[in-house]
């Protein structure tokens, strides 16, 4: 906690989860978030791209411009995100918060300790820390390029909070399979969440 002098002391108190109590001296106070900018992204979209020689793919525009508006993702001019290998041959992309609170999640998680530690251990082991480049492209890493069996042509893929990078061709007979399968996979959102009765 600190204050301001003059005639009225004002002071802030900055709280664990980021937001800040302000308030004057025998007076009421009133709690505010300090993380501006610092909101949750929703990405969306199915994005076709090459992976180049030199293992870099292109973050879509619009994604950049999602991403340079949020503030907590931001190194200087820079954004910086997590790679990391996701199930069924992806590569998973997240923004340096959603890393972060994937990392608090677990600390929570009712699972196991052993399972929660042989996750944490192959999860974190294989993740990387990339920045952009100034042409709005991410060099991926070689191993995970190879266990993800990806070659490259991909498709970028929007999901909610995160990224994936899958096969393009993969991807399109998933899709196929999925909805000739199961056309109430894509129900109505209410429906969604509502609970099974």
């Amino acid at each position: 906690m600190w204050g301001l002098g003059g005639a009225e002391s004002i002071f802030f108190r900055t709280l664990p989860n980021g937001c800040c109590i302000v308030g004057r001296c025998g007076l009421s106070s009133h709690t505010i978030d300090t993380h501006w900018g610092d909101h949750e992204l929703v990405f969306t979209g199915t994005y076709e791209h090459t992976i180049d020689s030199k293992h870099r793919v292109a973050i879509p525009a619009d994604i950049r411009t999602q991403l340079r508006q949020n503030k907590a993702d931001r190194v200087g001019d820079g954004i910086c995100l997590y790679v990391t290998l996701g199930e069924g041959q992806a590569m998973c992309l997240y923004t340096e918060h959603e890393f972060e609170k994937r990392s608090n999640e677990l600390d929570d998680s009712d699972r196991a300790p052993e399972e929660i530690l042989a996750y944490e251990t192959l999860f974190y082991s294989l993740a990387r820390r990339l920045e952009m480049d100034k042409n709005g492209r991410i060099r991926l890493p070689e191993n995970l390029l190879e266990m993800a069996g990806l070659g490259t042509e991909v498709v970028l893929l929007g999901v909610k909070d995160h990224l994936e990078i899958r096969d393009r061709t993969a991807w399109k007979q998933h899709v196929e399979q999925a909805l000739a399968g199961d056309r109430q996979i894509l129900m109505n959102p209410r429906r969604a969440m509502r609970r099974p009765t």
